[in-house]
């Protein structure tokens, strides 16, 4: 277990942060925590902690019981982030990216969303985590931070069983699987036909779902997704050409991306768009329902309609 901790400064300057990481490794959380207390001259307050770090290795391996500690623990915040790292989490609490300012205080703008927006960073607090790992219907998933050239990149996502890690996303996925489970916008999509390639940048998006079951040995998700974007960049100029085939042509390459996703997850049996969640509170059978949803989710039939609005081309005639 390795804590790090802040220590203040008179002045505050990018690349100047200080901290000092504390680290022991015992049996238990408990116990590394009581060996760090005779390591420093202050008492350690967890209520000040928010960020958990977690090595990836823990998502393979019994990790609901690394997680009750946290939440057994009255003074742990349930709102503080939480992440799983790759290699280690100690060697990321090690890196002191240079435009940072206070010590860890990248990684608490890039969740909060503070410092930057983006679909490939999906933010997780304990509190929905924890819940997630117990409510039925609705599966857990963390960001993973890895180290690029002494900078954080987080664009990928682990999914979890109620136990360990069953798939990583990868960044493409991750983009849609943040739309999917926090309908974000600003997601770049890259279409392309014969010659032709272009991105269109996403300024509205939102979709709807409902499992149809009027064929009971054919049940059915079907989802409509509806897309407001512009062409921020193209190989070709796109003004004067069939708005329409360009729609079209995005719809079909979007529409198979989320087909391969959703195949994906029912393969691996996790459910962290809650499908499973609708269907039980739709219901009102109680355990029996939920014993249904189990028959159904391996066999369900995924229909995804995309609707592709060109708002326009990104030039003036």
């Amino acid at each position: 277990m390795t804590i790090k901790l802040v220590i203040p400064s008179p002045t505050i300057e990018p690349g100047k942060s200080k901290f000092q990481l504390v680290s022991r490794e015992a049996d238990s959380i408990p116990e590394a925590l009581k060996l760090m207390r005779s390591d420093v001259d202050k008492d350690l307050d967890m209520g000040h902690c928010k960020i958990v770090i977690l090595n990836s290795e823990l998502g393979q391996e019994n990790f609901p019981e690394t997680l009750y500690w946290f939440i057994r623990r009255h003074d742990v915040q349930r709102i503080e982030y939480i992440a799983l790292a790759e290699p280690s989490a100690k060697a990321l609490l090690e890196l002191s990216p240079k435009s940072e300012r206070l010590a860890a205080n990248s990684l608490f703008l890039i969740f909060g969303q503070e410092g930057t927006e983006t679909p490939l960073i999906v933010t997780v607090y304990m509190y929905d985590f924890y819940s997630r790992m117990l409510e039925k219907g609705k599966d857990p998933y963390l960001p993973i931070i890895t180290i690029r050239e002494e900078a954080y990149e987080i664009n990928r996502v682990a999914l979890f069983n109620k136990e360990k890690i069953v798939m990583t996303l990868s960044t493409e996925e991750t983009g849609i699987f943040s739309q999917l489970v926090r309908k974000q916008s600003q997601v770049v999509i890259k279409a392309s036909e014969g010659g032709l390639n272009y991105v269109l940048s996403v300024e509205d998006y939102d979709h709807k779902y409902y499992i149809s079951e009027s064929n009971p040995h054919n049940p059915q998700i079907n989802m409509d997704v509806t897309i407001k974007a512009v062409a921020e960049e193209s190989n070709q100029p796109l003004f004067d050409k069939d708005w329409t085939k360009l729609e079209e042509i995005a719809e079909k390459q979007i529409k198979d991306r989320y087909l391969t996703l959703f195949e994906q997850m029912k393969r691996n049996e996790v459910d962290p768009i809650g499908f499973g969640l609708r269907y039980i509170a739709t219901h009102h059978n109680g355990e029996k329902d939920w014993e249904k949803w189990n028959q159904i989710y391996p066999k369900v039939k995924f229909n995804v309609k995309i609707n592709v609005i060109l708002k326009g081309t990104g030039v003036i005639k």
